[in-house]
């Protein structure tokens, strides 16, 4: 048996807050040419909000019992004023002088333990949820004269079941073989319909628009859908550990957003029991890196649930990204079977030969990349090469169903895309390009441009930007590493009329 109780306590208490004026009747400030300027009276208020949570889960054995209570109270002292509805249609309009709310939740629920989690994974539940979810369990304040109201509790079953299928097909090219496993989600809830006291209806809404009497009993099924395609390299010649333990790649995966069916929705009348209007599939592979691509479609034409909606699907957002770097380029090379040239070792670092007698300044760069300015030690090398680059490509592509008129049929939606590139032509260059591409438009609207330059003492900043609008800037910007604070500035802005 496991018991972690939790508990907590806030107070939060505000004095003498405005809460803006007051226009006072028969008395004015004074008489202008023009007006009469009446006399004002500015109001004030205090108020105190205080919040207490208990939660006390237990565990027996493969038993799971949820348990919470929530305590909420709120006193301001300040004019406050409310329209409630009187007789044959009129509004009355009530003034206090100082209100105060108390609210109590309690909320259980038991997880029962899992059946066939080796194959279905069937996980059932059971809750105790209030008669309305607008409200609490428990309330008082100045419309229930200060006594608690309670409303009902009603049970809440659910289930859910998550199998896995696998299928296996032959191996292409370097692959040995490959799996595809398909893992439905299948969810299923189910609650009584009650109906709310109308005492405590009042209570928690006094004006009668918000809060439903009934609350309508609910019966929902939804169905998720996730698919994988792993396959299994096939080792290299000679490799006998591979053989034993060879490596896996995710080639694909799909996941596909669940759809909910409402059955004491479609009883009524006018409505369907269908309940999600978009259906969204994203794409994930380990082939590429950081890469993701999710398409989304609306799935009806009118408004979901209701029986004049006609099921049209329309393709309404693709959204893909990647990265490319030289380890992607190398990856896929490996994949399909092709092999980098070998690499020269590396120039051992002569830094403490080439500063032996040397000054104080070459010493201190010692085991650096960066050696101090001015004439170069004999022997010593130029500029090595540069690092590698990586690519952020993404692209996006959104529309709305707008062919419900003929001056909107034709009407396109938005196709971008964005690149970031950063790469360094040296060892002490870098450069960053940022910039977006309108297909619908045809131009880009975006342009950022950044070099900086090592100076082994100092760095040199390059920067030029361009907006949609057409607006452009330059800054140039050197500092010394040593004395940061002494630098060099420039900038320039041009904005088009």
């Amino acid at each position: 048996m496991t018991w972690s109780p939790g508990f907590s306590f806030t107070n939060d208490q505000q004095f003498h807050v405005a809460k803006g004026t007051l226009l006072i009747p028969g008395d004015t400030v004074g008489i202008s040419r023009d007006s009469v300027v009446p006399d004002t009276l500015r109001l004030f208020e205090d108020n105190r909000h205080t919040n207490m949570s208990i939660s006390t889960p237990l565990r027996i054995g493969r038993w799971n019992w949820g348990n919470s209570i929530t305590v909420t109270d709120t006193r301001v002292h300040g004019r406050q004023e409310y329209e409630l509805p009187g007789d044959s249609g009129s509004v009355r309009r009530v003034l206090f002088a100082e209100t105060f709310e108390t609210r109590v939740d309690w909320n259980t629920s038991i997880n029962l333990p899992s059946f066939f989690s080796g194959t279905w994974k069937l996980q059932p539940s059971v809750g105790i949820l209030n008669t309305t979810s607008g409200g609490p369990f428990m309330i008082r304040n100045q419309f229930t004269g200060g006594r608690y109201l309670r409303q009902g509790k009603r049970p809440a079953f659910s289930m859910s079941l998550s199998p896995t299928f696998f299928g296996f097909f032959p191996g292409l090219g370097p692959l040995s073989r490959i799996r595809h496993s398909i893992s439905p989600q299948i969810s299923y809830q189910f609650a009584p319909g009650v109906k709310v006291p109308e005492e405590f209806a009042h209570a928690i809404d006094p004006t009668g628009r918000a809060l439903n009497s009934h609350t309508d009993p609910q019966q929902t099924i939804s169905i998720g859908l996730s698919q994988t395609f792993e396959a299994k390299l096939k080792p290299p010649a000679g490799d006998t550990a591979s053989e034993k333990e060879p490596r896996k790649i995710r080639l694909l995966s799909i996941s596909t957003s669940a759809i909910g069916y409402n059955f004491e929705q479609a009883k009524q009348r006018g409505h369907t029991g269908w309940q999600n209007p978009t259906l969204s599939n994203t794409f994930l592979s380990e082939l590429l890196p950081s890469f993701q691509l999710s398409i989304s479609h609306d799935l009806w034409k009118g408004q979901v649930g209701t029986d004049t909606a006609k099921f049209s699907p329309f393709l309404q957002s693709i959204s893909a990204s990647f990265t490319v770097t030289p380890a992607t380029l190398q990856g896929l090379g490996r994949l399909f079977g092709l092999r980098s040239h070998p690499v020269a070792a590396p120039t051992p670092d002569t830094t403490a030969t080439q500063c032996a007698g040397a000054s104080a300044d070459c010493r201190r760069y010692q085991g650096s990349s960066r050696l101090p300015s001015g004439p170069r030690a004999p022997g010593m090398s130029g500029l090595g090469a540069g690092k590698g680059f990586t690519l952020g490509i993404s692209l996006s592509s959104t529309r709305s169903r707008t062919d419900t008129t003929p001056q909107q049929r034709h009407a396109p939606g938005r196709q971008t895309t964005n690149l970031n590139l950063a790469f360094s032509p040296t060892r002490n260059w870098s450069a960053t390009w940022v910039t977006s591409y309108d297909m619908g438009t045809r131009q880009f609207p975006y342009h950022s441009l950044t070099f900086q330059r090592d100076l082994r003492r100092g760095r040199a900043s390059f920067s030029f930007n361009k907006t949609a609008a057409g607006n452009f800037s330059f800054s140039f910007n050197i500092t010394l590493t040593d004395q940061p604070d002494i630098k060099f500035d420039y900038d320039q802005t041009t904005y088009v009329r």
